[in-house]
Formats: structure tokens, sequence, C-alpha cells
């Protein structure tokens, strides 16, 4: 059977930290081991009763054909429709602690009642914590966030697929946002708006930051795009828990010719830290290209550059600093962004993402990246 993740990188990473068992809860984790399984009744909301759904999958080094999970019992129907991979599977009572007493069931199983066992730190509940202590007293629980954001760093094909799809659907709706506004529209009304287009392209709405200039608000709120101001859409959506995260601009009107520089310095900073991405480039070589790149224009003191990683989680592996000596690698995926924050003109930023190739980089969503204009009259 085809696992939906890298056994053997997974086995490298539990050695190298010395863990026996990794035991992941948070949402975005279980779906990428699971290859995309997540209990539906729970996916907009895990609270319920006195405590909240928590799932458990729990893989031991070496040892994936032992891999289990803790979950509900109502979810057998779907975990057998999806075909699920993990073959052991624990019916727990809905409630963190009754979850964590499963995921103990099965350590005890595993013959893992001692050693080094990782699991989600910042994202488990207190309760569980304590009752996995009190029940695992020889076993030195860890944090294995950092390892399973590396095991996610680099996409597969299929994750690249459905990175390009959410990035298609989030820019459309962008768009679509922007040409359904009129003069007089509120940014909340056009926040709003962007996230009907996002559920019409089936594209589950994260946020949209929506700032109207010469203001540098950007929660929706009850000021108003009124004919010619620049307004910029910067708005996340996923599918299947991947994320996309889009920045576009628009105006009513012709835009001034200030604006018109900025904007087209965003898109010429952009350029030119796409033209140095690929496989085998220091992370702080593109950091430092786009903050040298962002200098060179007589408004530079307005701006701001930021790269950062994403999939599954924004600012996940690699990290980008200026001391580091990570290098990019195939498949990894990019945010890149570039912000002038002029107070003439308002917030003027392009936000995009692209894939790390072998020589160079392909761009995900690119559609809408030139101004999006809305009539005066409409």
């Amino acid at each position: 059977m085809k696992l939906p993740f890298d056994t053997a990188k997974l086995d490298r990473l539990m050695a190298e930290a010395d863990l026996g068992l990794v035991l992941a809860h948070t949402r975005h984790n279980v779906r990428y081991l699971t290859g995309g399984y997540y209990y539906h009744f729970h996916a907009n909301s895990t609270r319920m009763s006195r405590s909240q759904y928590l799932a458990f999958v729990g893989i031991p080094r070496g040892r994936v054909q032992e891999a289990f999970y803790v979950g509900r019992a109502e979810e057998h129907g779907q975990m057998e429709a999806e075909s699920l991979w993990i073959p052991g599977r624990i019916e727990a009572v809905r409630g963190t602690v009754t979850a964590a007493e499963g995921a103990v069931k099965a350590i005890g199983r595993l013959g893992l009642t001692s050693g080094r066992i990782g699991v989600e730190m910042p994202f488990l509940p207190a309760d569980a914590w304590l009752a996995l202590r009190k029940a695992l007293p020889k076993v030195d629980i860890v944090d294995a966030t950092p390892l399973l954001n590396e095991l996610r760093a680099v996409k597969s094909d299929e994750e690249l697929a459905i990175l390009r799809t959410v990035y298609s659907g989030v820019a459309e709706s962008i768009q679509a946002a922007f040409r359904g506004s009129r003069p007089g529209d509120t940014t909340r009304e056009i926040a709003r708006r962007a996230e009907r287009e996002m559920a019409e392209r089936d594209v589950s709405f994260l946020f949209a930051f929506v700032c109207a200039g010469p203001g540098f608000l950007r929660a929706p709120s009850s000021i108003t795009w009124e004919p010619g101001q620049v307004l910029h859409i910067d708005a996340g959506g996923t599918l299947r828990d991947y994320i996309a995260d889009i920045c576009r601009m628009g105006c009513i009107g012709e835009p001034g010719p200030l604006a018109k520089e900025l904007h087209a310095a965003c898109l010429e900073v952009q350029a030119m830290v796409r033209a140095g991405i690929r496989a085998g480039v220091p992370c702080r070589d593109i950091l430092w290209t786009g903050e040298d790149a962002a200098r060179r224009y007589s408004f530079s003191r307005y701006a701001r550059f930021v790269v950062h990683s994403i999939g599954m989680v924004a600012y996940e592996q690699p990290e980008f600093s200026p001391d580091s000596s990570r290098t990019l690698e195939q498949g990894m995926v990019l945010s890149v962004e570039t912000d002038f924050l002029h107070p003439e003109v308002g917030h003027v930023k392009i936000e995009d993402a692209v894939a790390v190739g072998e020589t160079g980089c392909d761009g995900l969503g690119d559609t809408g990246r030139e101004w999006q204009i809305v009539s005066v009259t409409r």
C-alpha cells in the first residue's frame, strides 16, 4: 500500500529525535498522516458538551504497519468509505481525556510504556496531557511539532496539485469580489463577497483582510471604498486543509500615478525574488534578495518584504532568517509578499505563492495580479 507520507523520512526524523512513537492530534497532521481523513462531524468545530473532540494518530518508529488511530465509534462508517489505511483502531467516548486513555491503551499494546514519545505540545489540551503523564510515568513526553513540520516541508505531486487548485480558486474568488463591488461598499461587505465567492468554488474560507486607502485598517469594517481609492483584498482559503494566501489590488476608476508606481514596484520585487528561487539556494539569499529589491525605490521607506513557507500551515518549514543556512528543496512551497504602506495612497500589496523546482519555480494562482478596475459609475 502506498502511504500518504514518506515513511523513511519519518523514521529518520524519529531516530534523530530518539522517539519510539509520534502521537499526532492536530487536525492538519491527522489529515496529513491519514491521507486526508478527518471525522466530518467535527470538521468545523471540535467543541462538544464539557470537552471537545480529539483524535490521535500514533506511528511507532520502524513499525508503520502497527500504526493506530483513536477516534469515536461513530467514525467507523466514514473510515471504511474512505479506506483509511491505518490498521489499529481504538474507539473512545467523546472527550479529550477518554481519547488520551485510548492512546494509552494502544501504546501499552505496542510495548512503548518507557522511552520517548512525541506529541504536538502547543496544541495538546491540558487535561489530555495530564492523563498521558499519569498513565505513562516512565515515558518522557516531548514536543514533536518541529518533527512533523519537517515531515511536511517537501510537498508530493499530489499535494502540489491540491495547492494549485486552491490557489486558483482563491485568486478567482478575489477577482470576482472586485468585479462584484461598487463605490460606497464597506470593506465588511467586500470581505463577505470574497467568502461567498470561495464557497462557489468549493474553497473553505479562512480570512479576508480588506484595506481601503489611504487608511491602513485591514479588519473588515464600516469603512467604505470610494472613487479614486485603492483597495487590497488579502484573502485565504483551504482545500483539504491546504492553505492558499493571496493579495491583489483594485481601484475605483483609474489609479493615480503614485499608486501605479507602487503596484509596479510590488510586481518588480516579486519578479526579482522569483528569479532566484530554485532547489539548492540558501533560504537567507531569498530573504536578502527581496529586502534589497524593496530598498531601491524613492518610496522604499514604506516598504515591507516577507517570504515564508506554506502548506497545511502558514510559516512552516523552511524558515527564512538572515542567519539560516538551510537550502531550498524541490517541492517546497513559498509565499512571497511585497507591501508598500504609503500614507498618501494606502496599503499596496501583492502576495503570491511558488513551488520550488530543480531549476526555477512555478507560480500558483497567478491570475489577477494586474489592477482590478471598478467603474466609478456602477
